[in-house]
């Protein structure tokens, strides 16, 4: 306490001589850095006296001056807004937020006007307001993307993630990636309604043209038709009239060309609508040839698996309900199951020790069968191993591993994917993994292929509590 009555004095003896702002500035930012570490040190009473001496020092320089010093005042604020904060003082906290807002107001500083929607947003996230907190998040992207066309909007995104990465701020992180996934959302609706409309439009004019020329073909064949019947009767003037049917002719001729490149840009125009179908269309050639059962099947599993997938997508914050259970016996009856698929050579392993684990059980049987299943498949000989292993007090993985054929590095970027690649639907529709992505994203965990085993495949399903 001695020790900032002398700081304080000394600054005012400093105004006595030299009213500068910045020298006041200083000043208050040395008595914030006090506040702090009296506050690090539990001297709640200290610091509070020291806000009070601030605030004092600032008024005393404002009479001297006659000059308001809002932004000082706010600097003031928002360290009782922290230390009421820190105290979980709800109440008290909210009026240093709204005597933020006054001084940001009086302050008229568009930087102090971002530093309030920042401090806003932690105030609402401290005190379990996360709906206020994530409009203050938005106003801010606002007013920094304000003006800006869709690469500077997104440049503006890039930014502040990676600041708010930097700086470790976990709540804006999560809000920014909230916000940048449903602006790039909404971007992609946009542009598809867009192009999908100029499509359509082009496809009528098109269609409008097409039947415009038709008519006119028409036309055209009945002129020439009554200039034959007209010849016939009238030989005299046969010269005449068969000037008149070549004539048509011609341009019966140039009205065709015409109508097949119509034909031939529509075409193009389709395929580029249809290649949203790329997935189906190797089914499509299938049944086509008379493989209809096997590939009707896998359209509609392909169709089921879309929808799944899609649900889950939507509902990805939406975490499972959990509960702990001896996760031994769990796994032993997903392995009894796996197995029924196993080649003969194939040795089935369990290394799981009989601990509790907080999960869903019908999910993490979801995620474990599929990965054992898809070991199934490509392992001859050798074994397929299920084992779990604790990471922590709150963490664990559970680790499938089989021998098999291993998975070329080429593919390996598309694993977790949808609808990277085109695939043979009656063996794979490509959607196992990314749904299981999902699925481990709910149980509050993560799935991931472990790129330095080299003996075969090993998946790693980390969950945490």
């Amino acid at each position: 306490m001695r020790k900032l009555c002398i700081i304080l004095a000394l600054s005012c003896s400093v105004f006595a001589g030299q009213a500068q702002n910045p020298t006041l500035k200083k000043t208050v930012e040395e008595g914030i850095q006090t506040s702090i570490r009296q506050t690090e040190n539990h001297e709640w009473s200290e610091a509070f006296a020291t806000c009070r001496q601030m605030d004092a020092l600032i008024s005393s320089e404002e009479n001297k001056s006659n000059k308001a010093a809002p932004e000082l005042h706010y600097l003031v604020s928002k360290e009782r807004l922290r230390m009421y904060m820190r105290l979980n003082k709800a109440e008290q906290s909210n009026e240093q937020v709204q005597k933020l807002e006054e001084w940001a107001k009086k302050a008229k500083q568009d930087t102090l006007n971002e530093d309030l929607l920042m401090t806003k947003a932690n105030y609402f996230q401290k005190f379990g307001m996360n709906d206020k907190s994530l409009q203050c998040y938005k106003e801010l992207v606002q007013r920094r993307s304000n003006g800006q066309d869709e690469q500077g909007v997104d440049k503006c995104f890039q930014d502040m993630l990676t600041q708010a990465k930097t700086g470790k701020n976990a709540s804006l992180t999560q809000a920014l990636e909230r916000l940048y996934t449903n602006w790039k959302d909404s971007i992609k609706a946009v542009k598809a309604a867009q192009e999908l409309k100029e499509l359509k439009e082009e496809y009528t004019a098109s269609q409008n043209t097409l039947q415009a020329k038709e008519d006119k073909i028409g036309i055209q064949k009945g002129i020439i038709t009554f200039l034959c019947i007209l010849v016939i009767a009238l030989g005299g003037a046969l010269l005449f009239f068969i000037g008149i049917m070549l004539k048509n002719i011609r341009q019966i001729k140039k009205l065709k060309a015409s109508l097949k490149i119509a034909n031939d840009n529509n075409d193009q125009k389709s395929l580029f609508i249809n290649s949203i179908g790329k997935q189906l269309e190797p089914s499509l050639n299938a049944i086509e040839t008379g493989q209809v059962k096997p590939q009707v099947k896998a359209v509609k599993e392909f169709l089921q698996h879309i929808h799944t997938f899609m649900k889950l997508e939507e509902s990805r914050e939406e975490l499972y309900e959990m509960k702990d259970m001896n996760i031994n016996t769990l796994c032993e009856n997903i392995l009894n199951k796996a197995k029924e698929n196993f080649k003969p050579e194939v040795v089935a392993t369990l290394n799981v020790p009989r601990v509790n684990v907080r999960t869903n059980a019908e999910a993490l049987e979801n995620i474990l069968l599929y990965l054992l299943d898809n070991a199934a498949q490509h392992t001859e000989t050798g074994k397929i191993t299920l084992e779990f292993k604790k990471r922590s007090a709150h963490s664990g993985q559970f680790i499938v591993t089989d021998t098999g054929t291993g998975i070329p590095v080429e593919k390996r970027p598309y694993l977790f994917k949808p609808f990277a690649e085109v695939q043979d639907l009656t063996q794979s529709d490509g959607l196992g993994l990314p749904t299981c992505s999902l699925i481990a994203y709910k149980l509050n965990g993560t799935l991931r292929l472990d790129d330095e085993y080299k003996k075969g495949t090993r998946f790693v399903l980390e969950l945490r509590s």
